[in-house]
């Protein structure tokens, strides 16, 4: 079986996994909010600046900048320092002591972290930075203090302080970390965000239980609260345990379906594994907690048309196309394209493409119209926009060439296709794609020698493609009687890929053709229950007749008949034996 490419499809499943790329966007946490915001901060800086910039302090700000474009980080320690010490400037400070940080001279990062500190004692920077520098010489007193006064100040600035600390800590090593987390937590007992904040310290020194029972504890408290159910599921992940990732994260979104990060998260997840129907009704459920999350709506829209559920695609596609806030109304008017195009509506699906002006997928769009152009009847028209499409968009000229070559072969017109992949060829010589490409339309059109150079011109280039090599085995196994040549590369392609459908498939031919028909059903066998294809039920059919199990062959016949009822390789294999 050759295993065909597929450049004439759409591009919706390279979509989906285009949509798997984006993080989770967990919702701002509720606890670190609310009344802190109107808080004053907690520390005050007894620092005077002086009220004009005398000669020496320009000089030392001088020289400290360009010490630092020289490279000469000591020289530009002690001018910043004596600018800090002069301006009482938090900002001077903080530049020696991240110099003198990356340097890793603790003493003199200590200076400048306590000047920092004394000049602008509300910075989270300088405090966090104290934190380390307290960590690394196993100072939990003063680390305790410095966490302490992180709580507090990013508590009045409205942001979660536990979860700084955490992050914090990322950089940190050795067990005073631990002892900080378990410090803290015996002095926050009832708050979730302390539990979390172990949690994650736990997690980063891969202590996965004391993690885990941390997170649970965060969860208890703060039921509704999403960030502990996806850091379970991280956790479980980070152990190899994807079983017990996902349990816990379809255990969340059952729980909790209220809370639009879980039921975003599991239905990436979903998403991922090629559950679409249920990926899409978690995505569905998400938007309803979260309607003005246009990512989401996209994720629902790509789905929608997945499932084939073309109401829902359509309400999407239109409502984000519509939307004046929605930036990608291109892409909308994309996909509105494919909804027609899937449902057959091919003159609507080229009036949709035509509207995307723009955007990443506007060369997509454009092959699209040539493609449908010549399935509506116009071949010469289609050909002058491909001409265009190599003209205007020359870095995908060879996958052009090939996609409308593929056009013509699926309106049977091979000769058509023939001379595409010829000029082609002519254009990119040693392009394999191109000569892969031609070796199996020449092998469909009986062309034995021009498949043969092709696909070993291929391997001149790829000695060990597996692709190649089945190929130019089953087309010698299949229009020769070089049986023995063949077996050997379809074997040299099965010992690289053994769960290949294609090529159990190509094994199973060829061992037929050797007259080793029991070894061959084993394959045909295999090849049929991994793969639903109707070159390979012709095969196991024709093989099991051969044997004599008739009964056995029309049942994989009749099935492969219901499934693809259009299919001439099986139709034609079965005419032959009835």
């Amino acid at each position: 079986m050759h295993r065909l490419p597929v450049p004439v499809l759409l591009v919706l499943a390279l979509t989906i996994s285009a949509c798997q790329a984006p993080a989770i966007k967990p919702d701002p946490d509720k606890q670190a909010k609310g009344e802190s915001l109107s808080r004053k901060l907690p520390f005050k800086s007894t620092a005077i600046s002086p009220d004009h910039i005398d000669k020496e302090l320009l000089y030392n700000y001088l020289a400290g900048e360009i010490s630092v474009q020289r490279g000469d980080w000591e020289a530009a320690y002690e001018h910043l320092m004596a600018a800090a010490r002069q301006a009482k400037d938090p900002v001077a400070a903080s530049k020696a002591a991240r110099l003198a940080w990356r340097q890793d001279d603790r003493a003199r990062a200590a200076d400048a972290i306590h000047l920092w500190i004394e000049y602008d004692p509300n910075a989270l920077a300088a405090r966090q930075l104290a934190l380390l520098s307290s960590l690394r010489g196993k100072d939990l007193a003063g680390a305790m203090e410095q966490a302490r006064a992180i709580i507090q100040i990013a508590d009045a600035l409205g942001k979660d302080g536990f979860l700084l600390l955490g992050s914090a800590l990322a950089s940190a090593k050795g067990k005073t970390k631990l002892a900080l987390m378990d410090n803290l937590v015996r002095d926050y007992p009832d708050n979730a965000h302390a539990h979390y904040a172990r949690a994650l310290v736990s997690t980063q020194e891969k202590d996965f239980e004391a993690a885990l029972s941390a997170v649970d504890q965060a969860s208890s408290l703060a039921p509704d609260w999403d960030k502990p159910y996806l850091l379970r599921v991280q956790i479980h992940a980070m152990r190899g345990k994807d079983s017990a990732a996902k349990q816990a994260l379809r255990d969340a979104a059952r729980q909790h379906p209220e809370v639009p990060t879980i039921q975003e998260a599991y239905g990436r997840l979903l998403m991922q594994q090629k559950e679409y129907a249920e990926a899409l009704e978690h995505f569905r459920q998400a938007l309803k907690y979260n309607p003005k999350d246009q990512e989401l709506r996209y994720l629902v829209g790509v789905l929608a048309l997945q499932t084939e559920n073309w109401n829902l695609a359509r309400r999407t596609w239109e409502q984000l196309r519509d939307d004046p806030q929605y930036q990608k109304q291109n892409e909308a008017w994309y996909f509105l394209g494919q909804l027609e195009e899937l449902q057959g509506n091919l003159e609507q699906a080229v009036e949709n493409y035509r509207q995307v002006k723009g955007g990443r997928l506007k060369n997509d769009a454009l092959l699209r119209i040539a493609i449908l152009t010549g399935k509506l009847g116009k071949p010469e028209e289609s050909r002058k926009m491909f001409r265009n499409l190599r003209i205007t968009a020359p870095h995908q000229a060879i996958q052009t060439y090939i996609t409308e070559a593929e056009l013509f072969k699926e309106l049977e017109m091979p000769e058509q296709a023939l001379a595409i992949y010829n000029e082609a060829i002519q254009t990119y010589p040693q392009d394999t794609d191109l000569r892969y490409a031609r070796g199996l339309l020449a092998a469909d059109m009986g062309n034995v020698g021009l498949a043969e150079k092709d696909f070993k011109a291929v391997l001149n280039i790829k000695p060990n493609d597996t692709d190649t090599l089945n190929a130019l085995g089953y087309t010698l196994a299949d229009l020769t009687d070089r049986y023995q040549e063949a077996y050997d590369y379809i074997s040299a392609a099965y010992k690289q890929a053994p769960e290949s459908p294609a090529i159990l498939d190509s094994m199973g031919w060829v061992l037929y053709r050797l007259g080793r028909t029991e070894e061959s059903l084993k394959f045909l066998r295999a090849a049929a229950k991994l793969l639903d294809d109707p070159e390979i039920a012709a095969h196991l059919g024709e093989v099991l007749w051969t044997t004599g199990a008739r009964a056995d062959a029309q049942r994989v016949w009749n099935q492969a008949l219901k499934n693809h009822p259009d299919s001439e390789k099986l139709i034609k294999t079965i005419q032959r034996f009835q």
